[in-house]
């Protein structure tokens, strides 16, 4: 079964932190984290707001901006993944049922040109939003609120959310950028551990483009494998360091691949370029491919689940690109095209400066 949390952030590390602050010999402590503190080269605790706070661990989870201890390590891969995009929140009216869903994360429809999708949240909140190239000047004007309504009513799928007749606004348009996929090990430039008693989790491990909302998945993975790893190794971090490590190359950065593979595809093809036969096709495309031959969906679920790795694709490879050898391709949903979308943003973008 394919899963996936309808909640905002905000709710969910809220509740998250309740969760942790129950635990017995937990204490938390709010500040500035301003460097690691280390004595004959492992690390012996941090210090905040200028205090030391003496630790025999010291876990990062800072995020992909985060500077503690950044420059230990060796240079992240990866990039800017090429894609933006506008979204607002809407609340469902009082008593209002939610709108149409293909998929367990919501609404998601694929244009030839760009992506329009709907996540249901908490307490009756949901986003609407619209993911377009990073170079679509066009469909940067898509901030306006003027030109994102307008698009919203003309996208089927937007339309029935947004409808005033079932939700209303809940905040202002909201354009998101820099989206990266980006891999960093625990490891220097030289192989070792960056510095004993150290590790990165999370964000400073791996990020990924949040359209499909792999984030919070690839962190507690990584939170469950620390965790055994310490106990495994409760004198010897360093080597726990390198298992984590490995385990992180073999279970984190098939991710991270496989959306750098995916993204880059679909940027190809936003562009107006076809289904590429002559070279591996990306997995957007082989779940797409389930469509038209349902049998492949007890094999792709578990991906999309998270539950296998992108690896598994493997075994329906052959199938898929027989389906699309042979001309099929996955339906457009009804909706404008890239070229009227365009013409409808800028129209309303200009009519809402006046």
């Amino acid at each position: 079964q394919v899963m996936g949390i309808r909640c905002r952030r905000l709710t969910f590390e809220r509740v998250l932190r309740a969760a942790a602050e129950r635990e017995p010999g937990m204490a938390v402590r709010v500040g500035h984290v301003d460097d690691v503190c280390t004595d004959r080269g492992r690390a012996t605790g941090v210090r905040v707001d200028g205090t030391p706070l003496d630790a025999d661990l010291v876990v990062s989870a800072a995020g992909r901006a985060g500077r503690l201890g950044r420059d230990l390590r060796a240079p992240a891969r990866g990039g800017d993944c090429g894609i933006a995009y506008v979204s607002r929140q809407y609340r469902l009216n009082p008593g209002a049922e939610p709108g149409p869903m293909n998929s367990p994360l919501g609404q998601i429809d694929l244009y030839p040109g760009y992506q329009a999708i709907v996540f249901p949240h908490d307490d009756g909140i949901f986003s609407a939003l619209i993911a377009r190239s990073s170079d679509d000047g066009a469909l940067a004007a898509l901030r306006s609120t003027e030109a994102f309504e307008a698009a919203a009513r003309a996208i089927p799928g937007l339309a029935d959310w947004t409808d005033p007749a079932r939700a209303r606004p809940y905040t202002p348009v909201l354009p998101g950028g820099r989206l990266y996929n980006t891999f960093q090990g625990q490891l220097d430039d030289g192989g070792g551990v960056a510095l004993a008693g150290l590790v990165f989790v999370g964000d400073s491990v791996c990020t990924t483009n949040p359209v499909v909302g792999r984030g919070v998945t690839t962190s507690l993975l990584q939170a469950g494998e620390l965790l055994r790893l310490v106990e495994e190794h409760p004198h010897d971090l360093a080597a726990a360091t390198v298992a984590f490590d490995e385990w992180c190359t073999d279970n984190i950065e098939p991710w991270y691949d496989d959306h750098v593979a995916w993204d880059a595809d679909l940027a190809r093809r936003w562009a107006g370029g076809d289904v590429d036969v002559n070279r591996p096709l990306p997995s957007d495309l082989i779940v797409a491919a389930t469509a038209a031959d349902p049998s492949l969906f007890p094999l792709v679920g578990p991906y999309l689940g998270m539950r296998a790795l992108p690896a598994s694709l493997d075994a329906v490879r052959p199938r898929v690109h027989e389906i699309y050898a042979g001309g099929w391709r996955p339906p457009v949903p009804d909706g404008p095209t890239r070229d009227e979308l365009a013409e409808l943003v800028t129209a309303h973008a200009v009519a809402g400066r006046h």
